[in-house]
């Protein structure tokens, strides 16, 4: 009896956290939509700054973030890694957080004409093989042209 008592605390936990796991996913993905809207007019660019224009500021701006796994997405690509799949739960984290310090990259330069030189980078947190969150973190020259 006490085994099956342990059985259903691990299958309950197993299933709220995959429902409470999908909305906050999904809020997020929401929250972050709305946010890029609001930015699209700020190019973050991956080159350098053309020749033609008067730069009269630049300023390193940067954004990062951590973004947790919950236990359905652990037990899942703990699942998919022994067999060699793709870790779809995984790569949704993953854009999740790029897009997100992306777009904290560009909430600092605020009137600035244009970010360059963008770098983004990221690093799994957890020990050993374990995923228990993904830090991305971007970073860019702000610069503001003269007008």
């Amino acid at each position: 009896m006490a085994d099956l008592i342990v059985w259903g605390i691990w299958i309950s936990l197993f299933v709220i956290s995959y429902f409470v796991g999908t909305y906050r996913e999904k809020a997020h993905f929401a929250n972050i939509v709305e946010r890029e809207k609001k930015l699209v007019s700020l190019p973050a660019l991956s080159m350098k700054c053309p020749d033609d224009r008067v730069v009269v500021k630049a300023e390193l701006v940067m954004g990062s973030v951590v973004i947790g796994g919950d236990f359905f997405k652990q037990v899942v690509a703990n699942l998919a890694s022994v067999f060699g799949m793709r870790i779809s739960v995984a790569e949704a984290m993953v854009d999740r957080a790029r897009r997100e310090a992306v777009l904290r990259m560009k909430e600092k330069a605020v009137g600035a004409d244009a970010i360059l030189n963008v770098r983004i980078d990221g690093l799994k947190i957890g020990a050993r093989n374990k995923i228990t969150g993904i830090e991305a973190m971007a970073c860019g020259t702000a610069v503001y042209y003269a007008k």
